[in-house]
């Protein structure tokens, strides 16, 4: 048992938290029967959990990733879109008639040195970068030397980071794993940082202050994903499943393939032997090196004639000579025009099929980029792109929560004010004829300006 001496409680260093004494006149609470389920995957060994068969799946995802025109831009894109304005923080005093909150933000000096030591708008961007590319995160608290308050926050890059391997008697895992050299990385190579991890379905705050690893922590943020167990997979991955990030790869590379290896025809020439008789009398005598110089210097005049821009225009001779069986005239020329499948747009409607198939993947509405793989390459009308950007943002407040959560965590810690609320700045796009052309609310509150406040900070 470990005494708490901020809340004159006790709690259970080896399983579920409760409270087992509290202080005079707070409601007890009851510690649970039971700690939560857990489900762990067989056949794991060793230290490190497996994220893929050869423990490189976000490797792989990246360079799926860096295979493609749409994916870095659009994840990106994804990433810029939900930070909006970035963080803020404040109290909500009220709703509104529709039940909107009525958000004011203040500014406490403790809260403002702790954005600062932390970076937040770098912690905020990058963690929403790893949620929107692998579904997973891993946020790190740093703590104080006497372990009274969380100096600082960041969050490794998710391809860094590995899971210890859970165990019945461990359920979630205990440890994580930081390197740069996955697959390769070992635990104990002098690469490979070892940082305890805190279980974000329980009572995180009261475990930190229990746990006595260290002084940095690992804080797991996960989208849901059906039937993964430990590390979760984002909904676009499936686009790598289906083939069509094939498909998309595929095209470019073959149309290179064309650009270098085509033997570029503009025109097939079909010449009647008859005619270097007839315009050569002494053809059946000349040497054959001397024949293909006269064929060279007629194909030379020739190509001086239709080519680039000095031939448009022009025009050209054709020549008949009469038949000495028959004594009909016979044109000694045939000129056909070779069809160009690269300028003709070979492929162009599979590409954008596939491109088609990545914005679906990814939830963004391809008028939200600004153009469209393919032939077509409108942007969609002003209306299309304020519907489109308004339902995106409006559809991502869980991923902003998830962000979110681990200050949530520091403020309760730290023991800030425990009304104090965090918020994304959320620029919402309206009509021409509003007053302003960017709104911008925090979630689904109504946003007053900040006020000094200085008499609740610690």
């Amino acid at each position: 048992m470990a005494y708490m001496p901020r809340t004159g409680g006790f709690v259970r260093l080896n399983g579920a938290l409760g409270a087992a004494a509290c202080p005079a006149g707070a409601a007890a609470e009851k510690p649970a029967g039971v700690e939560s389920t857990t489900p762990i995957e067989k056949g794991q060994n060793g230290d490190v959990a497996l994220w893929g068969d050869a423990n490189d799946f976000p490797q792989q995802v990246i360079k799926s990733i860096n295979s493609n025109t749409i994916l870095p831009a659009v994840l990106d894109w994804k990433t810029r879109a939900v930070y909006g304005g970035g963080v803020v923080y404040g109290r909500v005093t009220d709703y509104d008639k529709d039940g909107n909150e009525q958000f004011e933000r203040v500014r406490l000096p403790e809260v403002e040195a702790f954005f600062r030591r932390s970076n937040i708008k770098r912690y905020a961007f990058e963690s929403l970068q790893n949620i929107f590319t692998f579904a997973n995160g891993f946020p790190e608290l740093i703590l104080s030397r006497d372990r009274s308050r969380i100096t600082s926050l960041s969050t490794p890059d998710t391809a860094f980071c590995r899971f210890s391997v859970p165990t019945l008697k461990m359920p979630v895992p205990e440890w994580c794993y930081v390197s740069a050299n996955w697959p390769d990385a070992q635990p104990g190579d002098g690469y490979t940082t070892r940082v305890p991890v805190l279980d974000p379905y329980g009572d995180a705050v009261e475990a930190l202050r229990a746990d006595k690893r260290g002084f940095k922590y690992i804080y797991p943020l996960a989208l849901p994903s059906p039937g993964q167990s430990l590390y979760q997979l984002a909904a676009w991955n499936s686009i790598r499943k289906s083939g069509w990030l094939d498909v998309a790869q595929a095209i470019p590379e073959f149309k290179a393939a064309m650009f270098r290896n085509q033997l570029t025809i503009k025109y097939l020439i079909e010449a009647d032997v008859r005619y270097w008789q007839w315009k050569y009398p002494d053809w059946d005598t000349l040497q054959q090196d001397q024949r293909r110089t006269i064929i060279d210097d007629e194909l030379a005049a020739f190509e001086d004639t239709m080519a680039g821009n000095a031939g448009a225009g022009k025009t050209v001779m054709s020549v008949t000579i009469p038949d000495p069986q028959t004594g009909q005239q016979i044109s000694v020329f045939k000129i056909t025009a070779i069809d160009d499948k690269i300028r003709s747009g070979l492929h162009i409607e599979d590409s954008q099929e596939a491109g088609s198939h990545i914005y679906t993947a990814l939830s963004v509405d391809p008028t939200l980029i600004g153009i469209s793989p393919g032939k077509g390459m409108g942007a969609g009308s002003g209306s299309d792109k304020r519907v489109a950007f308004n339902t995106f943002i409006s559809t991502h407040r869980f991923h902003q929560d998830l962000v979110l959560e681990v200050l949530y965590l520091v403020r309760d810690y730290n023991g800030w004010p425990a009304d104090l609320e965090f918020r994304f700045l959320n620029p919402l796009v309206q009509t021409l004829d509003a007053s302003s052309p960017v709104k911008t609310s925090t979630g689904n509150a109504a946003e007053k300006a900040p006020a000094d406040d200085d008499s609740t900070a610690e």
